[in-house]
């Protein structure tokens, strides 16, 4: 049987480290995704899953955990968000820029904050809507509407970052009701038989070359490690502490797509990701100093 709320314990630097190593993983992933775009999303999104949904079974069975879990209605709609959201961003590592489509994924964290504050009672303040504003004039610059031909991918690498904090609040509430590795079996298994009904359906399948194996296995032991990391990182340390670190990413993705493709972002990109990067870590900090000094709930903070 899981252990009740009492008994979970937040451990902060574990939970940074967790999520460190998973921006790592996270950016390897980004790397293979595009390294393998000639092959159909949903052949690409399958393959991503298939050690995950071979794995976890046996380690959950090994721990004598219920694979149905407890909480099934957050679990489903954390799997489901994740779905909409992963979909959306491996279409943008295909059509995009690495580093475009992850410092626009990069707004999550705010998104993150924002429904942390309304749904788990994480404290949200009206002084950090400057540096909401400030992050979204990173986001322009990244997008460069009237310089960009074609917006629809930025879109939905804005759709992507809207899904994906709302699937880290709920990892965050599930943390009281389920093991971690029930919530990543949930979605190993969703995100699979979605992917796997879809390419049935279009009737897309491409058979792979060995390269195309080797770097589609590779993504999904990536997969499998990234999403115990993250899954981790979340039930250690609190939504709006974890999410300012996801930002290496921006970093991270940047060195592997120089180093693999060659592809170095332009300078709009460059001043917007700075813009977003800073926007977080004054957000974080403003959080920090306050919630020692402030008490107030969110409501009130909103009548501030």
């Amino acid at each position: 049987m899981f252990q009740n709320k009492a008994n979970i314990q937040d451990n902060y630097k574990a939970g940074i480290c967790f999520i460190i190593i998973n921006t790592i993983f996270f950016s390897l992933i980004a790397v293979l995704v595009k390294q393998v775009r000639h092959l159909p999303l949903m052949e690409i999104m399958f393959f991503r899953n298939i050690p995950t949904m071979i794995i976890i079974p046996f380690m959950i069975k090994k721990s004598n955990i219920s694979f149905w879990g407890n909480n099934k209605f957050s679990l489903w709609f954390r799997s489901l968000s994740v779905v909409i959201g992963m979909i959306a961003l491996f279409y943008t590592y295909t059509v995009m820029s690495l580093t475009d489509a992850i410092s626009l994924q990069q707004l999550g964290p705010f998104f993150t904050c924002f429904l942390a504050g309304i749904f788990l009672k994480e404290k949200l303040h009206f002084r950090q809507l400057p540096f909401f504003i400030f992050a979204f004039l990173g986001a322009l610059l990244v997008i460069k509407p009237g310089l960009r031909i074609d917006m629809f991918p930025a879109l939905i690498a804005l759709v992507s970052a809207i899904f994906v904090a709302a699937s880290q609040v709920t990892l965050r509430h599930l943390r009281l009701t389920d093991h971690y590795l029930v919530i990543v079996n949930y979605l190993a298994y969703i995100l699979g038989m979605v992917s796997l009904i879809i390419l049935l359906v279009q009737n897309s399948f491409q058979l792979p070359s060995l390269s195309d194996l080797f770097f589609l296995f590779l993504l999904g032991g990536l997969a499998l490690l990234s999403q115990i990391t993250l899954t981790k990182a979340y039930q250690l340390a609190p939504a709006n502490l974890v999410s300012l670190y996801t930002y290496a990413q921006i970093i991270f993705v940047s060195l592997f797509e120089l180093i693999f493709f060659k592809d170095l972002p332009d300078i709009l990109t460059i001043i917007g990701a700075i813009f977003i990067i800073i926007s977080g870590y004054l957000n974080y900090k403003y959080k920090t100093n306050t919630d020692s000094i402030l008490k107030k709930p969110f409501s009130e903070c909103q009548r501030a």
